[in-house]
């Protein structure tokens, strides 16, 4: 729908395009704090309305959808760590220490046996020892 149109192509409309999508957003994350909803899952909503499946705004370019998708990556991030408290934190801390160093240890161990045994596969120094 609107990956014809000439409001993409310069400043005042992407300027437009994403101050509408800010204030549905700030609508969205508003009435779900209202009802109780997350506003992680009422952004996604929103992505799902303006993007491709929904209105029809097209991200054909990949240098500017990641550019975006860090943008907002970051926007949620740093969100997330200004509301949270760092009473709420501290009695957890320990185990969540833990369990993120275990899992970072196992993806690395799993990936790394993974990609070690293929390699020696497609190379073909795999030898089955029967």
């Amino acid at each position: 729908m609107f990956h014809d149109l000439d409001i993409l192509h310069n400043a005042e409309g992407i300027l437009l395009i994403a101050s509408v999508i800010l204030f549905f957003s700030i609508f969205a994350g508003k009435a779900g704090y209202r009802f109780g909803l997350p506003a992680l899952l009422l952004f996604l909503g929103v992505g799902m309305l303006f993007g491709s499946d929904g209105l029809g705004i097209q991200f054909s370019n990949p240098n500017a959808a990641q550019f975006i998708g860090m943008l907002a990556l970051s926007i949620i991030l740093f969100s997330g760590g200004m509301d949270t408290k760092i009473s709420e934190v501290k009695p957890i801390a320990p185990q969540g220490v833990i369990l993120a160093t275990i899992g970072v240890l196992a993806t690395t161990f799993i990936t790394g046996g993974f990609i070690y045994y293929l390699s020696k596969l497609v190379t073909g120094h795999f030898r089955s020892r029967c």
